[in-house]
């Protein structure tokens, strides 16, 4: 490993006769994101600057260096070849990543000869669907819940309703590229969060401003196609969603509030989508069953943190594994309490006026507790490695558990 990179005329090890291999750190290892990289770096962290390179430690952010130049840099130095990485004006960055790889001499300022060099293949396409995160996409079937809840079945409330749901689609997914975006720090750090496609640097920073914008203006101009008052509700989840990203999700308690007010706003979306009135029993349990699976986010994030040799404090985060019984106590208590929610709505008149069989909704409760308790055991004992609701997607008992819901939920209704 070298202990500093000087100029080519100053590195005894060059080579007179040898014609060096010279990289540029922009254009050659980063693909050209630099500015994007250094922009960045700064939304939600500090005032706007394109210039604030000291809130790029390279060493530490874990850039992502195009893996068949640096292979072309390897090739370069084992032939003999003086590797000479430039700098593009930013030699702190420059000699920082230089630390990183064995195969660089010197560091130069300036911008290096345009070379043709290999570009590893990328799935493009592919990393632009990731991107989105279409498996994410499940949670706003909460839009849902008035509709079955009122039983409102016509056709032009189901129109509006997938229009809703459309519309919400596009605005999460706008949020999503936002959040990583502005989450590159921590996300590059992370176990799996370092794979996801701008972190890793499968898809280009480039597509990051273009993307959010696409998504933000499709997602608005469907929400009103609905109605006015749904672009008011779609306008309220981004901003809540983009002060958690920003600011809130490093807050003690508030990430995991914001968090089941972030779900709560989506029934709130397909409430406005059908204009019916919000049963505040229907809000009061998505919020306190939202609380719980947020607290079960939380919980495996520091189960998983515990297992490792390291930092005992989650980066971006202001939990620490001393929390964890704190956390585990929260999710159970909130998961509890949103069936309890449930069992006194079933109840009510209104219930006993919407459904021929309301004694079948009791064994929805059962299941609940069955489901809530189960998902809090799992993610105490470290086997949920993901967002607890992308967890039952994949979770063949909590499948179960939905199709038990909804065979119940249909004897309630046609029994």
């Amino acid at each position: 490993m070298n202990k500093g990179f000087g100029s080519i005329g100053t590195t005894s090890k060059i080579a007179k006769d040898v014609a060096p291999f010279v990289v540029d750190l922009d254009r050659d290892l980063l693909g050209g994101t630099l500015g994007a990289e250094m922009f960045w770096s700064t939304v939600g962290k500090a005032p706007l600057s394109l210039f604030a390179s000291k809130r790029l430690p390279p060493a530490a952010r874990g850039l992502p260096l195009d893996p068949a130049v640096v292979a072309a840099m390897d090739a370069a130095h084992a032939a003999g070849r003086p590797v000479i990485l430039t700098d593009s004006g930013h030699p702190g960055l420059a000699s920082g990543v230089a630390t990183r790889l064995d195969c660089i001499d010197s560091v130069e300022p300036g911008t290096a000869p345009a070379h043709v060099l290999p570009r590893a293949h990328r799935d493009t396409l592919r990393a632009l669907i990731k991107q989105l995160r279409p498996h994410q996409w499940t949670k706003n079937a909460l839009i849902l819940l008035p509709l079955l809840a009122g039983h409102a079945f016509q056709s032009q409330a189901l129109a509006q309703t997938a229009l809703a749901f459309v519309a919400m689609c596009l605005i999460a997914s706008g949020v999503y590229v936002l959040n990583d975006l502005a989450d590159l720090d921590n996300d590059r750090v992370h176990r799996t969060k370092r794979e996801r496609p701008f972190a890793s640097g499968r898809l280009s920073l480039r597509f990051g401003g273009p993307m959010l914008v696409a998504l933000l203006v499709a997602g608005f101009a469907v929400g009103a196609l609905v109605s006015p008052a749904l672009m008011v509700v779609l306008a309220v989840y981004f901003v809540m969603t983009t002060a958690y990203s920003m600011k809130l999700k490093g807050m003690i308690a508030v990430d995991i509030l914001v968090l089941s007010m972030l779900y709560a706003v989506r029934v709130i979306a397909g409430a406005t989508a059908i204009e019916v009135d919000l049963s505040v029993w229907l809000l009061t349990f998505t919020i306190f069953m939202f609380f719980s699976l947020a607290s079960v986010k939380r919980l495996s994030e520091l189960v998983e943190l515990e297992a490792r040799d390291g930092p005992k404090a989650a980066a971006g985060r202001a939990y620490s594994i001393g929390d964890l019984p704190i956390i585990a106590n929260i999710a159970t208590a909130s998961g509890f309490i949103a069936v309890l929610v449930l069992a006194l709505y079933l109840d009510t008149p209104e219930v006993r006026a919407l459904y021929s069989e309301p004694w079948a909704l009791w064994g929805v409760c059962l299941v609940l507790l069955f489901w809530v308790s189960r998902i809090v055991l799992l993610a105490h004992r470290g086997a949920v490695h993901e967002d607890p609701v992308v967890f039952a997607l994949k979770d063949r008992t909590s499948r179960v558990v939905l199709l038990m819901v909804t065979a119940l939920f249909a004897t309630a209704v046609l029994a």
